[in-house]
């Protein structure tokens, strides 16, 4: 078969697949034999587009409503009343990723209907079908439901168009995880109905604390089903009532139901557990309990369930039923809702329970239902602790024999679910924010358009493929957006911190740090460092000047290139080499073999990484004999799984304190011979970090140090703790006389340890001996 077939284009495939052309190997047999079965696209997809059955008005503006699929569901049901309320307005377009039987209504109520896209998690299938959507439609402004249909966003955020999602899932139990990084990212506005699910975002994922988001509480949706004839209606009703309601239940017993999918995160379990607790402490108050939802998902939990039932001897009393198309008769027919969820954000089935005065129990910390009913004062009648199933049967008799307490509860849940879930309201809110959001893309613009004009910026700092990419855009992609977004902040060029310049500047000023810092003038300040670049000569070194330079070799596979790019500069240091075991320093002492200078080889405890050789290992040797002191390890950043990061980042550390094309080690100490003020150099890391968890045990060793313990939150760190200072510069560290036993024991986290601490302490220990830090950068060099 020729490249020529219909289901391949070599230039389309090279151009979403720029890891295909450096294999050298040829584009279509590389589809033939690996790409297809990856899910790679051969070819430009052919949109899927279906008009609907509104007519496209050109007096109105044209959005985009887009949906994870079409299903009977919450959020698809979500998607389809927005879509509803917005047609009344504006030209809706959907784009469904997934099919259902909603399909056809989302078709009535649109004027096209794209999709759904198959298979819908492909990225390159994403991309091209907004990419063509794009092209066929100007849009106003998207909203996107759902965290399962994040993947629109990069392509629309690229598109110009101001994106409005809305979260509803749970991060616990939502994969792929890197959803939620995506979609704070590139959305101009993130919704989230409840403050539980946000809650369990920011748990989850720290990093993006940073991001503002809104708070809205989601409209109470309603689902208009097709008509069915009266025989269906009569056929369907009469199942209803026999499950319900049959002809020989007493007329005063209470039906409770619970509603949802049979599956674990409803908490199906909790529901019988609920029963059995009934039936024991209260057998005679008369109680049917009933359980309508697909059972298609249970697979082996339902076999755990049935056997429950049988067990605990509830034949009689849990009743289970098919979903119905006729879920209003089901209220009508019920006494009370059991949530007994245990992750459920807002359901709409406790909402649509509430609207027809059925009392709702709900467990606490579960859903965002339970934080609504305690704000309007309902939390004594309807929700219980955690997951406390004892705690809902005894309310469940509670309602049982007070038909009076039902009523009352029934009455008060009403206009909650009226008013406080108000569709109309919430459209609204939405239609506000996305407006707002595309004056705020377009600032964006402006602010990446200012920037680049400026001239400061280095493309080259900001991203390693910056030969492949507009400037402005990557200006706006690298720094501006990550900026507005609160996490992934980078510096736009070497030298300054936007961090440190925001904390300090003026209040009120301009809401983007590097266009406010041009427009001041460029004013000096801490948040200035001086920059040793990779350009510079090597200046001479003074007769007599005492170098020695510590590597903590883990990985002695990675010693020859450490050694490799050493041996490009004149000056070869002394070596201390602190290794954990003798099979490796053995190894080391043969790849040291040829070395030009002295060397020294240790084996080291496996405590406190590369900082304990160092202090302990080394320091008094280190302090009595030398005046600069270069400290790099083998990295490899085993706690990370993305090797191709950790092997750039480790590359981005060697090229600037080692070398590659420039001899960094003759520059950086020639620097310091010529400079008695600095005091430790270390790479500029573009990417702007903090804290993180490890102010704690900052302020612990602050005490030690006798530094400030009002530590700021922006500064300059040597990440990953390599440097090279001069020995008096760290003379504070040296006198602690740390042991072995004074680092933590391994294995240790990613974050949050005294080692991690000490890393980021290292340039105010410096700054106390009345020294400077200066940074290095290396042009072309980033991570």
């Amino acid at each position: 078969m020729s490249e020529s077939a219909p289901d391949f284009d070599k230039e389309f495939y090279l151009r979403h697949y720029p890891d295909i052309g450096p294999s050298g190997m040829d584009p279509y047999e590389h589809f033939i034999q690996f790409g297809r079965n990856e899910g790679r696209l051969g070819a430009k997809p052919t949109v899927n587009a279906i008009n609907g059955q509104v007519p496209f008005d050109r007096t109105r503006d044209t959005i985009l409503v887009v949906s994870h699929e079409a299903s009977m569901t919450g959020a698809p049901i979500l998607s389809l009343n927005l879509v509803r309320g917005l047609q009344e307005k504006y030209n809706v377009v959907s784009l469904l990723l997934g099919g259902g039987p909603l399909v056809e209504a989302f078709r009535e109520a649109c004027v096209q209907v794209v999709g759904p896209v198959v298979p819908r998690h492909n990225a390159c299938l994403i991309n091209e079908t907004v990419a063509q959507l794009v092209q066929m439609h100007d849009f106003k402004f998207a909203i996107v439901n759902s965290i399962e249909s994040a993947l629109v966003l990069e392509p629309l955020a690229r598109a110009s168009i101001p994106a409005v999602t809305m979260i509803h899932e749970f991060a616990s139990y939502t994969r792929p995880r890197s959803a939620f990084k995506t979609a704070f990212f590139w959305a101009s506005e993130v919704v989230f109905s409840t403050q539980l699910t946000y809650q369990d975002v920011v748990t989850q994922y720290p990093q993006l604390r940073g991001r503002t988001c809104q708070f809205l509480p989601q409209g109470r949706c309603t689902l208009l089903v097709d008509e069915i004839d009266a025989d269906t209606f009569a056929t369907e009703m009469s199942r209803i009532r026999a499950v319900l309601r049959p002809p020989s239940l007493p007329q005063d017993t209470l039906v409770v139901i619970g509603i949802g999918a049979v599956q674990i995160r409803k908490g199906v379990e909790l529901f019988i557990d609920c029963v059995t607790r009934v039936v024991q402490s209260a057998p005679e108050v008369p109680v049917r309990f009933v359980w309508i939802g697909d059972p298609g998902h249970g697979g082996e939990y339902s076999f755990f369930l049935a056997d429950q039932i049988q067990r605990a001897g509830l034949q009689h009393h849990v009743h289970f039923m098919d979903n119905t198309p006729l879920v209003e008769e089901v209220y009508n027919l019920s006494d009370m809702l059991l949530l007994t969820s245990r992750l459920d954000p807002l359901p709409g089935v406790a909402i649509e329970a509430m609207s027809h005065r059925l009392p709702v129990i709900c467990f606490d910390r579960t859903t965002g239902i339970a934080d609504v009913l305690a704000e309007h004062g309902m939390a004594r009648e309807c929700v219980v602790p955690y997951l406390d199933t004892a705690a809902m049967a005894a309310r469940v008799i509670e309602f049982a024999r007070s038909a009076e307490l039902r009523e009352k509860v029934g009455r008060d849940l009403e206009p909650i679910a009226h008013d406080y879930f108000d569709m109309g309201r919430y459209i609204r809110s939405l239609e506000v924010l996305a407006l707002a959001a595309g004056a705020q893309a377009d600032q964006e613009l402006q602010i990446a358009k200012d920037i680049h004009r400026s001239a400061v910026s280095r493309l080259d700092f900001l991203s390693s493929t910056q030969a492949h990419e507009n400037p402005v855009e990557l200006i706006r992609w690298k720094y501006v957006r990550p900026w507005t977004a609160g996490f992934d902040r980078r510096k736009p060029f070497p030298g300054f911190h936007p961090g440190i310049y925001d904390a300090l500047r003026a209040e009120g000023a301009g809401t983007d740090p590097v266009l406010d810092y041009l427009r001041a003038g460029c004013p000096a300040g801490p948040w200035l460092h001086d920059v040793i670049t990779s350009e510079e000569v090597p200046g001479a070194l003074p007769a007599g000047l005492r170098v020695a330079l510590h590597l903590h070799v883990y990985y002695p596979e990675l010693l020859p290139e450490m050694l490799e790019r050493l041996g490009r500069n004149r000056l070869q240091p002394d070596l201390f080499v602190s290794v954990p075991t003798g099979l490796v320093g053995d190894r080391v002492r043969s790849m040291l073999h040829e070395y030009g200078g002295r060397t020294v080889v240790e084996v080291v405890p496996n405590r406190g990484r590369d900082i304990g050789p160092l202090l302990t290992a080394f320091g008094p040797r280190l302090t009595r004999d030398y005046d600069i002191v270069g400290h790099l390890h083998t990295k490899k950043t085993a706690d990370v799984a993305d090797v191709v990061m950790s092997k750039a980042w480790r590359t981005f550390l060697f090229e600037n304190l080692l070398g590659g094309e420039a001899s960094m080690v003759d520059i950086i100490v020639g620097r310091m011979a010529a400079d008695p003020s600095i005091g430790m150099i270390f790479p500029d890391e573009p990417n702007l970090l903090d804290w993180g968890r490890n102010r704690t045990a900052a302020v612990a060793l602050c005490r030690k140090l006798d530094l400030p313990e009002d530590l700021p939150e922006q500064f300059e760190f040597p990440v990953g703790t390599m440097f090279w200072a001069r020995v008096e510069a760290l003379q504070p560290l040296f006198d602690l006389s740390l042991d072995w036993a004074d680092y933590p024991v391994e294995p240790l986290p990613y974050d949050g340890s005294m080692l991690h601490a000490l890393e980021r302490l290292l340039p105010f220990v410096v700054a106390q001996q009345g020294l400077r830090s200066f940074l290095t950068n290396v042009r072309g060099i980033t991570r």
